[in-house]
């Protein structure tokens, strides 16, 4: 649980970002919420880095990109408006856009992911010599549809997609191929967050209720939360020790786990307040 590798190496790039602009004189940046953390997110603001999300928000300076990586109109905007860009896009992500911009010039993209994430949003925003790629996004097995003969599809889907929705949408679009379509299964949801998934599981299997320590708006903490839910065991999602509830100590064995963007120190909050409440 905590920090997946792409957060860790993101909020590592954001610190240096910042010495770098405090000795350059220049205003900091992030494109967006750098992670799905209020609380990281806040720490960085309180060492001067604002959330702008679009060149004309703000002076000339130093922008982070986020970890979930950007559209290609986006990044060129910012380049043009003068600002230096690090780019903490995910390596994992950041390889999910270079195939969309190698798979779309002999397939139609179809992209599994959640509406609006920065994740999907980057990769419906994938250019070839400045011309967006063609894709059309699934965000559920409704949303599938039906495919034409002789049609070529390169799926792809966000990283921290839920893993049972995935499954059941990519059965679905693996039945295409008995209708004459060719499919391609480019990538998969994150190994990280198929293995937390895996260890919550098998928390469940132990504990009679999980709590899920994470951002509110962080798509791999929510789905730990609905895993957990729909495993059949009682679980609560929560932010940080300011959410602990009475009744969670109602549970004889209690199961904790966190999001990919949740700061160690928020964790040992949690458990060092629901450790004081018992005494």
């Amino acid at each position: 649980m905590g920090y997946c590798s792409g957060v860790s190496r993101a909020l590592a790039m954001a610190e240096k970002a910042i010495d770098q602009a405090k000795a350059e004189g220049q205003p900091v940046y992030s494109l967006g919420k750098l992670i799905h953390n209020r609380q990281v997110n806040e720490r960085f603001a309180a060492q001067g880095v604002r959330e702008i999300e679009s060149p004309e928000e703000g002076e000339a300076g130093v922008v982070v990109v986020r970890a979930h990586g950007i559209p290609d109109h986006l990044r060129q905007a910012f380049t043009a408006g003068g600002y230096q860009l690090v780019d903490a896009t995910c390596p994992v992500v950041k390889h999910n856009l270079r195939q969309i911009a190698l798979y779309c010039k002999t397939h139609t993209i179809l992209i599994v992911g959640h509406r609006g994430h920065p994740e999907t949003l980057a990769m419906q925003g994938v250019q070839v010599a400045g011309t967006v790629c063609n894709s059309r996004l699934i965000t559920s097995l409704d949303e599938v549809g039906e495919c034409h003969e002789g049609e070529r599809y390169a799926v792809f889907v966000q990283t921290t997609f839920d893993e049972i929705a995935w499954s059941v949408i990519k059965e679905k679009l693996d039945g295409f191929r008995s209708n004459g379509c060719e499919v391609i299964f480019v990538n998969d949801v994150c190994s990280s967050s198929v293995n937390r998934r895996s260890a919550l599981l098998a928390l469940t299997e132990e504990c009679d209720a999980i709590i899920v320590i994470g951002g509110k708006n962080s798509a791999n903490t929510r789905a730990l939360y609905l895993l957990a839910l729909e495993a059949g065991v009682k679980a609560w999602h929560i932010e940080g020790p300011d959410d602990v509830l009475p009744e969670m100590h109602d549970c004889a064995i209690l199961g904790i786990t966190a999001g990919a963007s949740t700061p160690t120190e928020v964790i040992d909050d949690v458990i060092q307040r629901l450790e004081q409440e018992q005494q």
